[in-house]
């Protein structure tokens, strides 16, 4: 499995990365990194390309369609074009992420935080975030290095500080010992 391309602006955000080419005048079918944030107010993104090529695409228009979203650019016309950035990884600057709600954070603002049970302290470091439509689940790696998934939701996590990357929670009594097996 290839790396992951790195961004050349670290200040990038990664939105999503192309499955295929869609139709003959060259839509491209996209898997959203956060699919349940259906709003798009990009007018342009960058992709990078399997060989690590940067290319910016100015959008005309983007609609939901399966899974994913197509995603049609002025710069692609035909199938073989868009078929060419298979696989890319597609990237907006800050300015151009959706904009949030009150109490919303972009994923990758979470990774990396420590999270910190009130009644235990440090329990782990968020290392994913899957987005299940209906809820997020952040992925962290605990104490012994085992996988813990807590639910971001309000009844759990009782607050959120991302410029100093720290998540506190609330757990039942008992969450930990299901997945640290003490």
């Amino acid at each position: 499995m290839p790396a992951e391309p790195v961004p050349p602006e670290r200040a990038w955000v990664r939105i999503g990365q192309v499955r295929r080419p869609h139709g003959r005048r060259g839509a491209l079918l996209v898997d959203l990194d956060e699919p349940g944030r259906l709003r798009h107010p990009w007018t342009r993104f960058s992709a990078i390309g399997p060989a690590g090529e940067v290319q910016t695409f100015h959008v005309r228009r983007v609609r939901p369609h399966g899974r994913g979203v197509l995603v049609e650019v002025e710069e692609i016309e035909s199938w073989e074009a868009a078929a060419a950035l298979r696989g890319a990884v597609l990237y907006v600057t800050p300015e151009e992420r959706v904009p949030l709600e009150a109490d919303e954070y972009y994923n990758e603002d979470l990774l990396g935080c420590t999270v910190v049970d009130v009644r235990l302290g440090p329990i782990g470091t968020v290392v994913d975030v899957y987005d299940l439509g209906y809820q997020h689940l952040l992925a962290l790696r605990g104490r012994t290095r085992r996988m813990i998934l807590v639910p971001f939701r309000k009844v759990f996590v009782t607050a959120v500080d991302v410029a100093a990357k720290v998540i506190q929670v609330d757990l039942p009594q008992g969450w930990l010992e299901l997945y640290e097996g003490s």
